[in-house]
């Protein structure tokens, strides 16, 4: 087992963030392209589409979750040398890789949502987009404040990044 060497620089998280946005997206385009047929044949209307949402977040919680589990990298982990476990420094449960990707899609689909559409109804009109990075900024700057030097949706999670040493 490696040993981590310390906490990864916010440079590394969001470079591992932005492959892993890549290949999540590429994941979810051939789900999509698979999924597309099969929804024209339900009935046209809220239920089709929040049946598909739904199956594109099983989708990334599979992925996430598996490979979470199972070593603690996803591929852009592995590439950036990062791994995630419990706050104990113990390899993540369903359970724990459950509770974090739900406080992912919280803080970075949810609340940024949220805010653009409140916006959008106070102005009357749609709210600048420049809105929405500045939140998808807010659970990385908490780490700034943070003692142990975590991201916020990491301590929600009681989960931690650690960069592992390169290899010999």
């Amino acid at each position: 087992m490696t040993i981590p060497s310390a906490e990864p620089t916010l440079a590394r998280t969001l470079a591992a963030l932005f492959y892993e946005i890549l290949l999540g997206c590429a994941v979810l385009l051939a789900f999509a392209a698979v999924l597309t047929p099969l929804k024209a044949l339900l009935p046209a209307g809220a239920f089709a589409d929040w049946l598909f949402r739904l199956a594109l977040a099983a989708l990334m919680f599979g992925y996430c979750g598996f490979c979470w589990t199972r070593g603690g990298q996803t591929l852009a982990m592995k590439t950036w040398r990062l791994r995630v476990e419990r706050a104990d420094g113990g390899a993540l449960s369903w359970p724990d890789a459950l509770r974090r990707f739900l406080v992912v899609l919280v803080l970075f689909v949810g609340v940024p949502v949220l805010v653009w559409a409140g916006w959008s109804r106070a102005l009357g009109e749609a709210a600048p987009l420049w809105l929405l990075p500045l939140w998808l900024a807010i659970p990385f700057a908490c780490r700034l404040l943070d003692p142990a030097k975590l991201s916020l949706h990491d301590r929600l999670a009681a989960t931690r990044v650690v960069q592992l040493p390169k290899r010999a």
